[in-house]
């Protein structure tokens, strides 16, 4: 099952590749990006409930946006991004993954 799941994310990913968001802003480092996505993530947990969901859902997921543009981030898709950053896609179909400058 999770080999079949797997598979259907894998084709997925490679159908939709041009499709891929990022959080990036110019100047800012790869390593900072991430840290600061895990801040906003962080801190959506602490307005939510968690705990009685399955996971973020929604307004977590409107906070982290938030977050993310009062620290000066945008979404940025694949290819408007500058060629010499890091990227890294979220796990999760549908969630922008982070772009930086190399540490």
């Amino acid at each position: 099952m999770r080999l079949a799941v797997a598979g259907v994310l894998l084709l997925s990913a490679s159908l939709l590749g041009g499709c891929a968001r990022y959080w990036y802003q110019e100047g800012t480092s790869f390593t900072q990006c991430r840290r600061d996505l895990a801040s906003c993530h962080a801190e959506a947990v602490r307005y939510s409930d968690v705990e009685r969901t399955s996971g973020l859902g929604g307004y977590e997921n409107r906070f982290v946006k938030e977050c993310m543009r009062t620290k000066g981030y945008d979404l940025v898709g694949e290819k408007a991004l500058p060629v010499r950053v890091k990227r890294e896609s979220s796990p999760v179909f549908g969630i922008p993954g982070v772009a930086g400058t190399i540490d």
